[in-house]
C-alpha cells in the first residue's frame, strides 16, 4: 500500500506579563532563538543580523536522540504583529506563525504550525505530531518564563525596547 504525505496543525498560547515590544525585540533576536526553542540544538546561524523577511536560519534539530541540519527561511514579519518561519530542510515541512497582541495583564502570544510529513516519513506522523506539539509549548512557556523574570540577554541592537545592546541611531537600519 502506498503511504501519502500526511499533514497536522498545532495552535497553542500563552500571556507574557511583558509589553509587546519586548517580545517581538525577542522573537526577532538570533540570539535569543535557540533559548527558548526546545528542539534547537548547537550553534545558530543566521544570514542577517536579525531576523526579518527572507533571513536565513540553520541550526540542529532535535527529535529525541536524534538530530537533523534544519534550514528556516523568515517567510514573513508583520511589525507589531507576527513573524512567519519556513523550513526547507528537515525532518518535517513546517510553517510556524507567531503572533503577539497587547491584551490586559500583558501580551498573548500565539504559535500556529503547520506541518507536513513526506510519504516517505508518514509512518513518523504520530510520534512526530506529539513530539512537536510538546515542544511547541514548552516553547511558549519558555519565552514567557525568560521575558517575565529577565533571564536573557539581547544579542543585537534595537529601538523597539530600551534594553541593551540599543540603537542610537536616528534613523535606525530597517532590521532593527
Amino acid at each position: 500500500m502506498a503511504r501519502r504525505s500526511t499533514t497536522f496543525r498545532l495552535s497553542h498560547s500563552t500571556l507574557v506579563a511583558a509589553e509587546p515590544s519586548l517580545v517581538e525585540r525577542f522573537v526577532l533576536d538570533p540570539g535569543c532563538f535557540a533559548a527558548w526553542r526546545r528542539g534547537v540544538r548547537g550553534e545558530v546561524q543566521t544570514s542577517t543580523p536579525v531576523l526579518q523577511l527572507g533571513t536565513s536560519i540553520e541550526f540542529l534539530g532535535g527529535f529525541g536522540p536524534l538530530r537533523f541540519p534544519y534550514v528556516t527561511i523568515v517567510s514573513d514579519h508583520v511589525p507589531g504583529e507576527l513573524l512567519a518561519l519556513r523550513t526547507t530542510r528537515g525532518l518535517v515541512d513546517l510553517d510556524v506563525v507567531t503572533r503577539w497582541r497587547a491584551v490586559d495583564g500583558g501580551t498573548l502570544v500565539e504559535a500556529h504550525l503547520d506541518g507536513r510529513c513526506t510519504a516517505a516519513k508518514a509512518r513518523l506522523l504520530p510520534f512526530v505530531r506529539a513530539a512537536i506539539d510538546r515542544d511547541n509549548q514548552l516553547d511558549l512557556a519558555t519565552l514567557k518564563r525568560l521575558l517575565e523574570t529577565g533571564d536573557f540577554r539581547f544579542t543585537v541592537p534595537s529601538h523597539l525596547t530600551p534594553h541593551p545592546p540599543r540603537c542610537t541611531l536616528e534613523n535606525p537600519p530597517d532590521y532593527v
